[in-house]
Formats: C-alpha cells, sequence, structure tokens
C-alpha cells in the first residue's frame, strides 16, 4: 500500500525545485570568487555547508513524504507507518535549523570582508555566537526533548517529555529574524560614510540588505510553527517545512547577489570588465586594493636605508582608489565608482656610510 500523497508531492516538487535554486547560486558564487577573484573565503564554504545539508533536509522530507507526510492520520491509517513520517520530519527538522543557521553565519562572515570599524566587527562576532548556541541547541533538543528518544516521535512510547519544543522553536525563529534584521543594518553604517553620492550610498546600502527578505521569510516560518502542536503533525506542519526551505534559500541568494557582482560585469563587459561608457582609462575592476581576501590595512611605516645621514620629518601620502572594483565587495564600488582617501605615514632616516 502506497501512502504516497496529499500534500506530499507539492512538497517534495517544491523543495527539489529550491535545491536546484541554491546549488545554482552557491555555482556562481563559487565560480565568481575562484576563478574571477581568487578570493575564496570562509564564507563560500559556509554556503557549501549550508547547501549539502539542505539537500540532506530535503532527503529526509522526502522520505517523510512516502510514509505519508502531508496526508492526515485517518488517510495514513497505520499508526506505525505515520509515527515514522513523523520521525523522519523530526530528523529533518535538525537539518532544516542546521542549515539556516549555516547561512547566517555565512552572510555574517560575508560582512567581516568589508566592515572595519571594531564595535561592528564585535556586534557580528556577537551575532555569530549566538547563531551557533542556538543553533546547536535547538537541533540537538529537536530529537531529545522526550526520554527515552522514541516518544518525541511516537507520543505512544511510555515515557516524559522534558520540554515544549514548540516554544523553543519559537525562541529560535525569533532570533533567526534578529539576526537577519541586523545583519541587513549594518551595511547601511558602513556605506554611509563613503565618498558618494547619497543617492549612490542608498543604492549600494539596499543592495547589501537584501537579507531583509530572508528575515520576512523567517517571519512567515515562525507563524507556521504553531503546527508543532496540531493534532495532525504530518499535515499540519507542511507550510513550516516549506517556508524553512525558503528562508535557507533566500539567506544564500541575498547573501550571493552582492558576490555576484563582478561576475556580472565579466559577461556584459567581457573578460578584462572594462567599461567604455564610463572612461576607465585601462583600469581593470579586478585589482583588489582594499576589499580582497578580508581587506588590506595601511598604517605607519618605517623604512631606513644605509648611507643616508639626514632625519627627515614625517610625510603623509594621500593614496585614492578610483575605476570599478569588482572584488568579492565589488558591489560597494556603485556605478561611479568610490573614493576611498587612506593617510599613510612614513618616516625614515639617513645615516652617513664610512668607507
Amino acid at each position: 500500500m502506497s501512502y504516497y500523497g496529499g500534500k506530499g508531492p507539492m512538497v517534495n516538487g517544491v523543495l527539489w525545485a529550491e535545491v536546484l535554486i541554491f546549488a545554482l547560486f552557491v555555482g556562481l558564487r563559487l565560480y565568481t570568487r575562484k576563478e574571477i577573484l581568487n578570493a575564496v573565503g570562509a564564507d563560500d564554504y559556509l554556503c557549501v555547508l549550508a547547501l549539502a545539508v539542505h539537500i540532506l533536509y530535503t532527503i529526509f522530507v522526502t522520505i517523510s513524504s512516502h510514509y505519508g507526510l502531508g496526508r492526515l492520520y485517518a488517510d495514513v491509517g497505520d499508526p506505525v507507518i505515520y509515527f515514522t513520517a513523523v520521525k523522519y520530519e523530526l530528523f529533518s527538522q535538525v537539518a532544516g535549523i542546521m542549515v539556516i543557521g549555516i547561512g547566517k553565519g555565512a552572510v555574517g562572515m560575508f560582512l567581516l570582508r568589508i566592515v572595519r570599524n571594531r564595535i561592528q566587527i564585535w556586534v557580528i562576532y556577537a551575532c555569530l555566537a549566538i547563531t551557533t548556541v542556538i543553533t546547536l541547541f535547538a537541533s540537538i533538543v529537536v530529537i531529545v526533548q522526550c526520554s527515552p528518544v522514541e516518544k518525541s516521535w511516537n507520543p505512544m512510547t511510555p515515557g516524559t517529555c522534558w520540554v515544549d519544543f514548540s516554544k523553543v522553536g519559537y525562541t529560535v525563529g525569533s532570533w533567526f529574524v534578529a539576526a537577519d534584521l541586523a545583519f541587513a543594518t549594518l551595511p547601511w553604517f558602513v556605506v554611509w560614510d563613503l565618498n558618494m553620492k547619497k543617492k549612490e550610498k542608498i543604492t549600494v546600502a539596499c543592495g547589501l540588505s537584501l537579507g531583509l527578505f530572508a528575515g520576512v521569510c523567517g517571519i512567515v516560518r515562525t507563524v507556521a510553527l504553531n503546527g508543532l502542536n496540531a493534532s495532525e503533525y504530518i499535515y499540519d506542519t507542511v507550510p513550516m517545512l516549506i517556508w524553512s526551505a525558503t528562508e535557507s534559500l533566500a539567506t544564500i541568494m541575498c547573501s550571493s547577489i552582492p558576490v555576484l557582482r563582478p561576475l556580472y560585469i565579466r559577461i556584459r563587459y567581457g573578460k578584462d570588465g572594462k567599461d567604455s561608457s564610463v572612461g576607465n582609462s585601462g583600469d581593470t575592476p579586478y585589482k583588489l586594493p582594499m576589499y580582497g581576501s578580508g581587506g588590506r590595512k595601511y598604517g605607519k611605516m618605517s623604512i631606513s636605508e644605509p648611507g643616508d645621514s639626514i632625519i627627515e620629518p614625517k610625510n603623509s601620502t594621500i593614496v585614492k582608489y578610483h575605476g570599478r572594483n569588482t572584488s568579492d565587495e565589488e558591489i560597494l564600488t556603485g556605478a561611479a565608482g568610490i573614493a576611498r582617501t587612506d593617510e599613510i605615514s612614513v618616516s625614515y632616516e639617513r645615516f652617513d656610510s664610512k668607507v
């Protein structure tokens, strides 16, 4: 007897379609970072890990659907089969929580590439730490919320449950939304101090704040958690499963769009990435003067050369970077480019050489 039916085929269709889109964005992201920028970083590796866990999530949901996920208890009939579907759905929830947490981590690591303010950096690290703790805690509690563990998916098993996972789910969902809002807000503080026109600042900041869409998906998913307490568990939790996958996809997509800017430039203007309409005068957008793999800091340098005896005062050199820098954070350059100014203090001594 087949237990596949109800909302099961629809869930599988949506989730596997999202897997393909997920893989497409991760693949393009890796290509851009590796082949164009040569600046693969921790955020890219986290995206790959998120893709792997997302596939695992979809596999568990697919297995659960073959045991009746998306159908009513009366339609399944067999309690053993029904609770088997619940078991595999719980396994999928573990993977779902993990992939959302990993996605937030990828966004945070990406922001660390462009944020230079120490307070903002510590804010990002704090969000990453809290996200890691909450993700691990919730992932474990899903399975061990009851003793024995089997009671977590089969309420007919003798034992006790020590936690109401729905409350844990609301807490986790609320934090994920808060993290999305924090990561979407930070770019505004970063961009607003740059030497750009106000209109360009708004455009660039909006590009880096696309994570708001993931936050909206997170809100919908959190609301859908009310299905955890429903009597028809594998039927009423279907919206939660779909929105969990959608939130994960939105997180990776929104964090990858700014990264894919150099690929867009290459496709539009060719391998050299020169835009004749802007008049780059030979500048290539693949130079990474400031925002390479983690950025480069400039400070005071002391240079002494033998044979010199004159001590000269410190000199100040103003270095400006123009042109369209399509490093992994090239979106910061906007259409006309950002002129970033750094001051370099150089001191040196000259010594008389005695022969």
